[in-house]
């Protein structure tokens, strides 16, 4: 089995902080849900009882369903980064586009109406986002998932 190259630590650190902020952003959040909730209907200067009530099911039902999410995304982190050592070039391509939509999609949330604590950790996850990117396209990494490399099968099913 080919070992990983030194420089594909970065991007499984890059991996693994991003997870970290994900996962401690989604404990706060669950704890100040209340609190957030009362935030953004506030931002939004909507005085009829019935709206309000509409958006906070909405807003409630949006961090419930960005807790789901992240434990999904915790376990295919965990597939995900035991790939990429493995030298998976399906998982370089999945870190690459996952990189790429993830800081576009932290950069867009900036226009949904959260706290200041959430703003910033959002904006330090984009750019820990960006720079996996960056460090998973460096030549070093990328010849790591060359296509034709020795014992790798390009056919996903043998007949």
């Amino acid at each position: 089995m080919t070992h990983a190259p030194r420089e594909l630590r970065p991007v499984v650190v890059l991996l693994i902080i991003n997870l970290t902020l994900s996962v401690l952003l989604t404990i706060a959040t669950v704890f100040a849900r209340h609190s957030i909730v009362t935030y953004q209907l506030d931002h939004r200067h909507i005085t009829d009882p019935q709206q309000r009530t509409a958006l906070r099911d909405g807003y409630t039902y949006g961090i419930i369903g960005r807790v789901l999410g992240n434990i999904v995304v915790s376990v295919i982190y965990a597939f995900l980064v035991r790939a990429l050592i493995r030298g998976r070039r399906w998982a370089y391509r999945r870190v690459i586009l996952l990189g790429c939509v993830g800081a576009v999609a932290l950069v867009l949330v900036q226009l949904t109406p959260y706290p200041l604590w959430m703003r910033v950790e959002q904006v330090v996850q984009a750019v820990v986002l960006a720079a996996l990117v960056y460090f998973v396209t460096r030549p070093e990494v990328r010849a790591h998932f060359a296509p034709n490399l020795p014992g790798r099968t390009t056919k996903r099913f043998r007949n």
